[in-house]
């Protein structure tokens, strides 16, 4: 088997600053283009090809024909307006030698007569997408660089199954975070936090999706959480959304953020909902009493949405028949009038994993092969439905 460990990809703005657009750039005279990535200074690779692809959706096809003399197509390069300071402060990042590289790459590009001056004097600051902050990127198998270090040292490598998911991109939405823990419920004298689970499965869910050559992005993310084996994880506060934006106090800010965010991406990466969606993952809160299943909530009107509902309903009503036979499963699939299902775009699932403060229920959070499992089963039923 193949092992990859990389990030790529950026299509939303970087703490304090975002992209104001793409450079452009016109064809040359019987250019393809790997000879308009070469001319810009950029692999010309199969990974740059398919990102120039995705790009121009519409204005060129698969195999990259249909270029047009004398138009204009966006090439995979961001454009940031430069602070005057340095390209850290610029990009809101630490690392000096990564900043050094996109110098090196905004030299270079003057030099080969793409670009007039350097950002330093024109505040422009090219960066090409491989070399954007990991902290803001996708997972993506396809990648030339970089690390997984999302889920931590001991969980950072994936190993390719398959590419079954090739082309399919999943953002990946755990519950609260930030200064809102969510739903909390107690283990003895230990607190439980809805938070803390949901990013764990999620991030279990992510690693899986990438083993079948899927794209994820992880809308809240955790700078050094990672994948956990503890029973008690430990609550913070320090999550943030993709591209580090701060996740508000505020549910009515936090919900409207959440959208703008997948929405932006969705359609900067196609629009398409037979090939994007949205798992957005919570843990519930009822009386501790109540034992519940797994369920999941579906778009209105959305039939993909509700067969991908109805596809992890079987899939983990299957899993549970078979692993504990006479248990009966009761989970179940219905649509609600929750703002995310109203106003996300692409393919939407909303799925409450438990009721965090029932004693058996908490078992399905607080062991780690358990947490496992479900992430498992959501992407058997991913595979399931995209068979």
């Amino acid at each position: 088997m193949r092992f990859i460990s990389s990030l790529f990809l950026v299509l939303f703005g970087l703490s304090g600053v975002q992209a104001q657009q793409f450079v452009l750039a016109q064809p040359l005279a019987g250019e393809g283009v790997l000879a308009m990535l070469r001319r810009f200074e950029l692999p010309d690779n199969r990974y740059y090809f398919d990102q120039f692809v995705a790009l121009n959706s519409g204005r060129v096809d698969a195999n990259g024909v249909g270029l047009v003399f004398n138009h204009s197509y966006r090439m995979p390069i961001q454009k940031y307006e430069y602070n005057g300071k340095s390209i850290r402060t610029t990009l809101g990042f630490n690392d000096y030698a990564h900043a050094k590289r996109i110098q090196q790459y905004n030299e270079r590009v003057v030099r080969a007569g793409q670009k007039r001056t350097v950002y330093a004097h024109d505040r422009e600051l090219w960066v090409p997408l491989h070399l954007l902050p990991h902290s803001s990127q996708p997972l993506d198998v396809n990648a030339i660089a970089g690390s997984f270090s999302i889920f931590g040292p001991e969980n950072s490598r994936v190993e390719i199954r398959d590419r079954r998911l090739a082309g399919k991109v999943f953002y990946l939405i755990s519950g609260h975070g930030g200064p809102d823990p969510g739903a909390v419920g107690k283990r003895g004298s230990n607190l439980l936090c809805e938070d803390e689970y949901a990013y764990d499965i999620t991030l279990r869910l992510a690693k899986r999706l990438l083993e079948h050559g899927a794209r994820a992005y992880l809308i809240v993310r955790d700078p050094d959480d990672g994948i956990r084996e503890e029973r008690l994880l430990k609550p913070d506060r320090d999550e943030v959304y993709f591209g580090k934006h701060p996740i508000s106090a505020d549910p009515v800010i936090r919900l409207r953020d959440r959208a703008r965010i997948v929405n932006s991406l969705y359609q900067q990466n196609g629009g398409t909902r037979t090939s994007q969606y949205a798992i957005i993952l919570h843990v519930d809160s009822r009386a501790n009493s109540k034992r519940i299943d797994i369920f999941y909530y579906y778009q209105r009107n959305s039939k993909e949405s509700k067969a991908l509902a109805k596809k992890f309903y079987s899939v983990i009503k299957g899993k549970y028949d078979l692993a504990q036979p006479g248990r009966g499963y009761r989970g179940h699939v219905e649509t609600r009038n929750l703002y995310m299902l109203r106003n996300v775009e692409p393919t939407t699932v909303y799925i409450e994993l438990g009721n965090i403060k029932n004693t058996r229920d908490q078992d399905r959070f607080i062991i780690a092969n358990n947490r496992q499992a479900v992430a498992n089963w959501l992407c058997d039923g991913i595979l399931e439905y995209n068979r």
